[in-house]
């Protein structure tokens, strides 16, 4: 009985720790690293969408800006109530008839010519 009584304190001491114990300190460090790590997460995330939200915002009102702008912006053309302006006929380029006559028999004789 001696003997087994030693046999089994031997053993015992040379035994691995059993798995059922387990360090609670580093799993509760781990837990918590990683619920700081996804509330930073959701964090970044709930930022840019902001961000997101403000830039359309700010790009939409840019561009009505824009329409408004386009809409209130006088005509550089006309007058407002005046009648359109019709050019004078001194301000066209003039070419005598008989040059005219000759470019065009020029260009149709070129037109002709086909090789």
């Amino acid at each position: 009985m001696h003997r087994l009584v030693l046999s089994l304190a031997i053993l015992a001491v040379a035994a691995p720790p059993a798995l059922a114990q387990v360090d609670h300190r580093s799993a509760m460090r781990d837990l918590d690293l990683m619920n700081q790590q996804q509330m930073q997460q959701q964090r970044s995330i709930a930022l840019e969408n902001q961000f997101n939200a403000l830039d359309a915002r700010i790009q939409t009102e840019q561009r009505l800006r824009d329409v408004d702008a386009m809409r209130t912006r006088p005509s550089l053309t006309t007058k407002p109530g005046a009648p359109p302006e019709t050019p004078a006929a001194g301000a066209f380029a003039s070419m005598p008839d008989d040059m005219l006559a000759a470019s065009n028999a020029r260009v149709r004789e070129a037109s002709q010519n086909r090789r």
